[in-house]
């Protein structure tokens, strides 16, 4: 058995606010300069100070309310008179508050810790945590946690935007669902569930009790967990001060199986315009591993290493700490190098790229241009062998160049660096390791 969501056409409402661009602009310099992520401790506390506190917005109200926000952060990227729900994946008319097509699915469910709407109540009209979804899809999945639902009923998605649609087979683009109580079962589709995952993520972050430090307002420790019993105890008719949701395991699974796209970075940007905070695990999927599993490595490798002319595929990692206040004790080392080649290590600040370094190369330039190369170095071993190591303490270099690229660093920037060495015989006469992402630290 299949549910679809609404595909009919709708009366068009135009909305009185200002039509966003629909470009991701992520945070803006600095935001992050203060995280620490060191370690899973260090990450949380540093990282819950910069999204705490947060400018609230009205559920609903003449003036700008949730209402607003979700339908500019819920824009359909081809049309800006409609929206994207997030189950169905139908593109949908944009309407006003109160309307038949589509309402406001809270990903946690406001009856675990905060059903009672109130101007002290934050996580209820938290618009990082809500969404637009189809009113029947919304009222399907009830209160079930998110997690496996492969016996339950399918909801399938529309074709939109270059993702959902077709039905039949499981898990394929569609919604499963089985019950709607704490143990039932949601599945979100496979477009939309990291979306979900790092809502409910950013929530167990935001959330941790005490009070709201601008308006003195007492907020809930919301708690992820795997526990069925304590997100059964957790719902309530009243406000409470601790609540749980999950499942935990399944939406770390989630968040790895549906990376953040462009749809869900320009969603946290529009927030943020709105409530002066952001969901740190759109801005840095890294972060989630670090928080959750304690895998808090300091670089974190991307991007596809090249095979050379003698079968080496060479791998750049870092060790040590970026700290900015320090003059060394960060080095990046690139191994299985073809012996005995020059070579050296570059960075840059403007983002990654992904394109083929020559024709006919394996190699591909990893890092967005501009570009700083450091000094040249010669990678040691054998001829013919993968015996060749490059390495550079970059703090150390960065001492001795004050005015490098990005110089001088403050905390909180992310440097993407990869290796260049020779390879005489291969396309375009060089080769290239794949690429290594880190944030500076303080």
């Amino acid at each position: 058995m299949f549910r679809a969501p609404h595909r009919l056409p709708h009366a068009l409402v135009v909305l009185s606010l200002c039509c966003a661009p629909l470009i991701a602009q992520g945070p803006p310099p600095n935001y992050y300069a203060s995280v620490n992520a060191s370690n899973a401790t260090t990450l949380r506390t540093t990282l819950h100070a910069v999204i705490d506190d947060h400018t609230r917005v009205p559920y609903t109200a003449s003036a700008t309310d949730t209402w607003d926000v979700l339908a500019l952060a819920s824009e359909d990227p081809t049309n800006t008179t409609r929206i994207l729900d997030v189950y169905g994946n139908a593109s949908l008319s944009k309407q006003t508050g109160g309307n038949s097509v589509y309402n406001r699915e809270h990903t946690w469910p406001n009856s675990y810790g905060f059903p009672v709407d109130g101007g002290c109540n934050y996580p209820y009209t938290d618009c990082h945590m809500l969404f637009l979804s189809d009113i029947f899809y919304n009222s399907e999945r009830g209160n079930a946690p998110y997690r496996a639902a492969s016996n339950g009923t399918e909801y399938t998605t529309v074709f939109n935007a270059g993702l959902g649609g077709g039905s039949g087979v499981y898990p394929g683009n569609s919604n499963w669902g089985n019950g709607s109580t704490s143990s039932g079962s949601w599945e979100t589709w496979i477009g939309r569930r990291g979306d979900v995952a790092r809502a409910i993520l950013y929530a167990d972050l935001r959330y941790e009790g005490g009070t709201h430090a601008g308006t003195g307002c007492a907020e809930p420790d919301l708690i992820v967990t795997d526990t069925q019993s304590l997100i059964a105890n957790s719902s309530s008719s009243n406000n409470t001060s601790v609540a749980y949701m999950g499942i935990r395991s399944v939406l770390l699974q989630w968040h790895q199986q549906d990376p953040p796209d462009a749809w869900e970075m320009r969603r946290n940007d529009v927030v943020f315009g709105f409530q002066g905070n952001r969901n740190p695990f759109i801005d840095h999927p890294e972060w989630v591993n670090c928080l959750y599993s304690g895998a808090c490595s300091v670089a974190v490798a991307y991007c596809t290493s090249s095979t050379t002319t003698n079968g080496c595929v060479p791998a750049i990692s870092a060790t040590g700490s970026p700290s900015v206040t320090a003059n060394s004790g960060f080095v990046l080392s690139t191994l299985s190098v073809e012996g005995q080649r020059s070579g050296l290590i570059f960075y840059g600040t403007s983002g990654a790229a992904s394109s083929v370094w020559a024709i006919g190369s394996s190699s591909w330039l990893c890092v967005k241009a501009p570009t700083q190369r450091m000094n040249s170095l010669n990678s040691g071993g054998a001829n013919n062998t993968c015996t060749g190591v490059l390495s550079t303490d970059w703090l150390n270099w960065l001492s001795t160049h004050p005015n490098a690229l990005g110089q001088p660093f403050s905390s909180g920037v992310v440097v993407r660096a990869q290796a260049w060495f020779r390879d005489p015989p291969a396309p375009g006469a060089t080769n290239l390791s794949n690429a290594i992402q880190f944030t500076t630290l303080p």
